[in-house]
Order: structure tokens, then sequence, then C-alpha cells
């Protein structure tokens, strides 16, 4: 041992001051020896949470069998902070510590049980399998429990036969045996789940929880088989279970290919299934609403928007389909509620331009001059609430509906007393495409402020326009 590397391991067992102990544990983070690992080991349990975070970086950073080791006894600890530090260290060391917690499967602690088992299913590896399985069948229910889930999360398929059991076994280890199905993901599962789906249905009143298990599970790994048993139960389930139903049959008509089924009562359902709580509920409602184009199915499309970005991405790609979007949005702005509202501004700004060069064909004629009339004065009336992007939005939408009115309208902006606001006006404008726009930046040139009359010149370079030889005046 280097003289160097003695003394960091004197500094980090025995120094008084926690600065210098955490440096020590720091500086040994390259050493690979018995001795630096058994130190740092040692120090997880240093009085210093610096000091043990340290020593938990140079551990992870040595790694090896022998880390796992020298911690792995720390899953017995007394000092839950040690053992938790340990537990979380061995899970990000992989696959390496699969040795070491082996043994600690058999612990006459069931908590230290738990906790091995807990560790290897994070590290998700399929290799300690058979040494799980005893333990479905261990006294301790926690343990049982952890261990079926342990199983789902190695995807381990060799447990099957003996998750199969444990659901029949013991009734408390269902909703996780189902979910550990589905995790695994194997077809082979289906006929088992299928035939105790049927079950679960008959004692839902005592057991609420299964049911949704095992439809999620199928959800998962279905085919038609499953399809056509979800089709089934369908209308003999209500509420939260019906909508779990939809989930499952919309999830697997999807990763199918397959049209989503035109059964009794569903287009009620999927408009229910739109204010669930769960995303992946609304966005199946989505889908499946997809081929109902109805006036009140987009209405009710609308009034979802600007709940999340992700079914915001859903909505936007359907509703640009739908004919009378553009109006609905425009009814709907002024009394949906106001955080809501970017997002309902950002359709109709997608769809601005599509609907004025449909009128102008001569299609769509429930759009007369009054409403686009209207459709200005109801965007126009969101600058105050908008951030930067919505601004930017509303500009162009007013611009497209009326240019004229656009102009009036920033106008009054314009005369603002603040700069700050006018600099926003000339950025916002800036970024649409009318041709009337570096006319109306072209104002600002002349604007009592010089750091606003600055960012005039700049834009309207940046836009390739010379600002000695554009009219001001849109």
């Amino acid at each position: 041992m280097i003289p160097e590397t003695r003394k960091q391991l004197a500094a980090l067992l025995a120094d008084e001051d926690p600065d210098l102990r955490r440096r020590a544990a720091e500086d040994l983070s390259h050493c690979t020896g018995l001795a630096a690992v058994a130190a740092l080991a040692a120090a997880l349990e240093d009085e210093s949470k610096g000091v043990r975070d340290a020593a938990a970086r140079s551990l992870q950073s040595i790694g090896g069998v022998n880390v796992s080791r020298a911690i792995v006894e720390y899953l017995d600890a007394k000092n839950i902070v040690t053992r938790n530090l340990a537990s979380e260290l061995l899970m990000k060391l992989g696959s390496t510590s699969i040795p070491a917690i082996i043994p600690y499967l058999e612990h006459p602690s069931q908590d230290t049980r738990k906790f091995a088992v807990d560790i290897l299913g994070l590290i998700g590896n399929e290799e300690p399998t058979q040494h799980l399985l005893p333990l479905l069948v261990d006294p301790d229910e926690n343990v049982v429990v952890s261990t079926v889930e342990a199983l789902g999360n190695m995807k381990s398929a060799r447990s099957l036969p003996f998750l199969f059991e444990a659901y029949d076994r013991d009734e408390y280890t269902r909703p996780a045996v189902a979910e550990a199905l589905g995790k695994i993901g194997d077809p082979s599962a289906s006929g088992f789940l299928m035939d105790r789906l049927r079950q679960s249905l008959v004692t839902v009143a005592a057991d609420p929880v299964t049911p949704f298990a095992i439809i999620e599970a199928l959800g998962t790994l279905g085919g038609d088989g499953v399809l056509t048993v979800l089709e089934s139960i369908v209308t003999q389930v209500k509420g939260r279970l019906r909508s779990a139903v939809l989930l499952a049959i919309s999830r697997i008509s999807d990763r199918h290919q397959r049209p989503l089924p035109s059964l009794p009562g569903l287009r009620a359902d999927f408009l229910s299934a739109l204010k669930e709580d769960d995303l992946s509920v609304q966005i199946s409602a989505v889908q499946w609403l997809a081929g109902f184009k109805e006036e009140d199915v987009t209405a009710a499309l609308v009034g979802r928007l600007g709940l999340s970005a992700e079914l915001d991405a859903v909505l936007g790609t359907e509703l640009a389909t739908r004919e009378d979007t553009f109006r609905l949005c425009v009814n709907g702005l002024p009394v949906l509620p106001v955080p809501q509202h970017k997002s309902v501004v950002a359709i109709i700004g997608r769809l601005t331009m599509d609907v004025i060069r449909h009128v102008m064909s001569g299609g769509l004629g429930k759009y007369d001059e009054d409403f686009f009339t209207r459709a200005f004065d109801v965007v126009a009336a969101e600058w105050e609430s908008g951030d930067e992007e919505t601004r930017a939005a509303i500009v162009d939408v007013l611009f497209h509906l009326d240019g004229d009115r656009a102009v009036t309208f920033l106008d009054a902006i314009m005369n603002d007393p603040d700069p700050w606001l006018r600099i926003h006006v000339i950025e916002v404008i800036a970024a649409i495409a009318d041709r009337r726009a570096p006319d109306f930046i072209a104002r600002f040139l002349e604007d009592d402020d010089e750091m606003v009359r600055e960012v005039a010149v700049s834009t309207l370079q940046s836009r390739g326009f010379d600002p000695a030889i554009v009219t001001p005046g849109a």
C-alpha cells in the first residue's frame, strides 16, 4: 500500500474533522484494494451525511463483487439510514451485486429478506429467479408480495407456473400476480388471466382491486381471444371498471392494428372516459372517438384542451381534422377555465388560415363576417393574460382575421408608456409571416426610447429589410 493511500485510510477511519474524512473518502474513489473498500464500507455508518454520501459515491465508482460483499451486511443494519444507503448502492451496482445478495434471501429476519428481494427486483436481472421461487411460500406476506413484484420486474417467464399457483393459493397476492404477469408479457398467461377475470367479476364487491389488475395485464399482453372476452364483458361492468375495460380494448386494437369495435353504448362511454383522471384512459378515448365527427364529440374534445401536454398532442392531431373545431374553439374560449386558454388559442391559430381559405372557396357555410368579427374580439381579449408564446399566436390570428383591425389593436399597445412592452410587441410581430409586419415594425423606428428603436432596426435587418427604405404604416 502506498503511503498516500495509507494516509487517506487513516483520515477516513480516525480523523475528527468530518471535512477531512469526506475528502479522504473522495480521494479513495480509485483505490480497488480490499482495505480501501472495507474502510469506505465502514464509512457508510459515519455520523456525517457528507462523509456517508462521499463514501457511497466512491464505492459506486470502484464497483465490482468486492464492493457488493463489503456492503451487503448492512441489509440487516438497525440504522435505517445505513440500510437504505446500502440498498440503493447495491441496486446501482447492478448484476455484480446478485451473488452477494442471494444468501440474504434465507435470512431469519423477514425485513432483511424483503430488502434483498426488493433490490433484486430493482436490478431486474432474471438470473436469481430460481432462488426467489421458494419465497413465494414465505411465512411473511410482505415477502411473498415483494417476491411476486420482483419476478414481474425481472420479466421471468420461468416463474409463470409458480405465479399461477401463488394466485390460487393466497388471495392477497392476486393483484400483484396479475400485474407481474402483465409485466412479464408472455401471451401464454392470457388464458389463465381470462379465466380468473370471470371469477374476479363475481367477487368484485369483496375484492375490487384484482379485476383492475387483471384487465390492465390483459390489455398489455392480450390478442384476438382476449379482445373477444373484453368485448363480451364491457356491457356487464360499470364506472371505472368499465373505463379500464375500454382502455384494454383500445390498447389491444391499437397494438394489433385493428379498428376499435362498434359496440352499443361505447360512444357515450368514451365521452365519459375523457373526464377520467387516468391520462392513458383519456388518450384512448380521444383515439376511439376519432370515428365520431358529431359536434358534441368535437365540443367534448375541445373542452379537454390545456389539461396536459401529452393529451394536447393527441387532441391537436384529431381536432385539426374536424370542420367544426374552429367555431367551437372560438365559442368555448371565453367560458373555459383560464389555464386552458393557451392551448385553445394555439388550435385557433393553427386552423385560422385553413378556415379562411375554405370560406373564400365557398365552403364552411356556418362562418360569416359576424363570426370572424366575434372571433377577433374573443382572441384579442386573451392578450392581457397571455404569455409570450400565446401573444405571438394571438397576433398571428388577428392579422389573418382582419389585418386593419390588428394594426389598430396593436397601435394601442404601441403607445404604452412601458418601453419593454413595446419591445415585446416588436418581437411578437417579428414572428409572424404577414406582409404588413415589417411596415408595422417600422413605426418603432421613430420611437422615443433608444432601446426600442434599436430593437426595431435589428429586427427588420434580421428579416432582410433595410430600415432606411421600409415605409412606416400598414
